[in-house]
């Protein structure tokens, strides 16, 4: 049986690297923006979805079993997604500073092409209030990769200084909920 981690995130693959289980990495095969607009669920439940999705999008054998994973900004009622440029980077940390937002982190298992495991987690993200100068001193020192970031921002990296008080599990705001999918991934290979 092989573990593969249906994600290009590397802070995902980070943080199952530090779990010592051996795992390869593969690319979710589909148009996360089209997926996006065939979604009839609730604004809270496209994380799981768009999770579920990306592990069902990887063809492997029968035995070996498929991590996928996604995340959504919501603030009120505005799903963010990750910026497609600094500017956008910007534009959505002032828009986030001094309020408080919702991360929601959706991550499936998926074997045989069906879901046999699924978590949701929902944490709430107050923010500093931000200037400008701490905006542009954040980015600058962040670099390009914050592009990879929904909400622009790492909290394992200098994300961390942006915010006045964080309400969830730190793995599932990195990208995974890594106590939860660990017992599932053992629980699936106890199995064989």
């Amino acid at each position: 049986m092989k573990i593969i981690l249906g994600s290009s995130s590397p802070s995902r693959k980070k943080l199952l690297l530090n779990t010592g289980i051996k795992f390869t990495v593969k690319k979710p095969q589909l148009d996360e923006e089209s997926e996006k607009r065939k979604f009839k669920g609730t604004k809270k439940a496209l994380a799981l979805y768009l999770a579920e999705r990306k592990a069902l999008s990887i063809k492997t054998g029968s035995d070996n079993i498929v991590i996928g994973a996604d995340q959504v900004l919501l603030l009120g009622d505005k799903i963010y997604s990750k910026p497609r440029s600094i500017n956008e980077a910007k534009k959505h940390l002032k828009q986030l500073s001094n309020k408080t937002h919702n991360l929601i982190s959706g991550t499936a298992i998926c074997k045989n092409n069906k879901i046999i495991w699924r978590n949701q987690t929902v944490s709430k993200m107050k923010m500093n209030n931000l200037t400008n100068e701490e905006i542009t001193e954040y980015l600058n020192k962040s670099g390009k990769y914050i592009l990879n970031c929904v909400g622009a921002y790492n909290i394992e990296g200098h994300g961390s200084t942006l915010f006045k008080k964080i309400d969830g599990d730190f793995f599932s705001i990195v990208g995974l909920p890594l106590i939860e999918l660990l017992n599932a991934v053992k629980k699936e290979v106890s199995r064989k």
